[in-house]
């Protein structure tokens, strides 16, 4: 069980440094038109863009669905996901205020975009492990 947990953390940190990577940009705005570029593309190619949420979906099965923790993983990726297509409609849609559209043009902190290569690794092996 031991190993599976570990070769679990270590896929996990490799997906999200995959999501980080093709999502960085210097602002939120920035994020959200990288997700709206594969959005445009096919929903499909945009869903197999975020390896981490069908890894995460596929723990959760293999562990018989069960465990609190990974229960939680597993909702913060979803609202993650439908928070960035809900965005993504809302600016295609030109549904967005004049003071939400100058928050997306606000410089992120360098560390903003890889926090998740910390959170849902450790959060993951709480999980596993506890």
């Amino acid at each position: 069980m031991m190993n599976d947990a570990v070769f679990f953390i270590v896929l996990l940190i490799l997906c999200e440094i995959f999501e980080s990577w093709w999502q960085h940009a210097p602002t939120l705005g920035g994020v959200l038109e990288k997700v709206r570029h594969y959005y445009h593309i096919d929903i499909f190619v945009l869903l197999l863009m975020h390896p981490s949420f069908w890894l995460v979906l596929f723990i959760f099965l293999y562990q018989g669905g069960r465990g609190t923790l990974l229960s939680l993983i597993l909702v913060m990726k979803a609202a993650d996901l439908a928070f960035k297509l809900w965005m993504v409609r809302k600016i295609d849609e030109g549904a967005l205020s004049a003071e939400f559209r100058g928050m997306l043009s606000v410089p992120l902190s360098p560390w903003m975009p890889w926090i998740n290569v910390v959170i849902y690794p450790a959060l993951l092996a709480m999980a596993l492990t506890g």
